[in-house]
């Protein structure tokens, strides 16, 4: 439904890349709900019940990751809780939905830049699984892009790709989790695949509710030290050589340790002889003097 926007869209103030919109579509009890972020921030405020919990989990990390899997979208883990109760809430049939993240920058030359992250959802009653794909667009939602069609259903798959096509900012569709992060890594990091999924991890980690009640200290040192950032190769050239040294000194210090051994033995009998010879001599002049 290309419905007019209702107030001007949120414009980047920073040279990194911040969240400025996220949105649901048909998704928990969201018929079609904008958030708006302040300064990369989002406050959500409520009763229990009220969907707090769902905005997070549906939207970061998410749309980062694209795994509908449980037991990475839930923040507690809890893999009885299915993506496909989030769209069917045990009363409907079947339904199609979207969640969307919008982040937005101002690059080295000072033009505004937005890319748009989302995921389509599908499921239907008696199924287990969820039928998903992805996006990744520099249109914006409610200006250069309606998930949403003129009766007002969700867009499927390939009428997205076709509004994605059709637009001269383009974008593209990604039927699988692995080929949506790998899009979204170029398009915001540049980390590479495994820093990248080391992060998602440790993400996935860090929201858990309640962690330092339940703080497993082994598998959050792993986690954070997956995270961290990979050592430059000059850094490592010099460690490398550094350690060369070390290996040179020890030897060095080897050599000197059987060097002193070596003459601490010959100071061991030339003390001997010396204490002889000294005695020798004494004789002679103790009889001469005697004499």
């Amino acid at each position: 439904m290309n419905a007019p926007l209702s107030s001007p869209l949120p414009r980047p103030t920073s040279l990194r890349w911040q969240p400025l919109r996220c949105g649901l579509l048909n998704v928990f009890k969201y018929d079609h709900e904008e958030f708006r972020f302040e300064g990369g921030r989002l406050l959500l405020r409520g009763n229990n019940g009220t969907g707090k919990s769902r905005v997070l989990a549906l939207t970061l990390p998410f749309l980062f990751d694209g795994e509908t899997a449980a037991h990475r979208l839930e923040p507690d883990g809890d893999g009885a809780k299915r993506m496909a109760w989030n769209l069917l809430m045990d009363k409907h049939d079947d339904r199609q939905g979207y969640t969307w993240l919008e982040l937005g920058r101002i690059d080295e030359e000072g033009e505004e830049r937005c890319l748009t992250l989302g995921c389509g959802l599908k499921a239907t009653k008696g199924r287990g699984s969820v039928e998903s794909w992805f996006f990744v667009t520099p249109q914006r939602v409610g200006r250069d892009l309606f998930l949403q069609g003129q009766s007002g259903c969700a867009l499927g798959r390939r009428l997205l790709q076709e509004r994605l096509a059709e637009h001269d900012l383009g974008g593209a569709v990604y039927e699988r989790a692995g080929d949506y992060r790998r899009a979204v890594d170029q398009a915001l990091f540049r980390l590479g695949e495994e820093r990248y999924e080391a992060l998602l991890r440790l993400l996935i980690e860090l929201r858990k509710p309640q962690l330092s009640r339940k703080l497993d200290e082994e598998r959050l040192s792993n986690a954070l030290g997956e995270a961290l950032a990979p050592l430059p190769k000059q850094a490592l050239d010099q460690v490398a050589e550094a350690f060369r040294g070390l290996e040179d000194e020890r030897r060095a210090l080897e050599r000197f340790r059987a060097a002193r051994a070596d003459v601490e033995r010959f100071l061991a009998g030339y003390r001997r002889y010396v204490r002889v010879a000294a005695r020798r001599r004494a004789g002679e002049v103790l009889q001469a003097d005697e004499e």
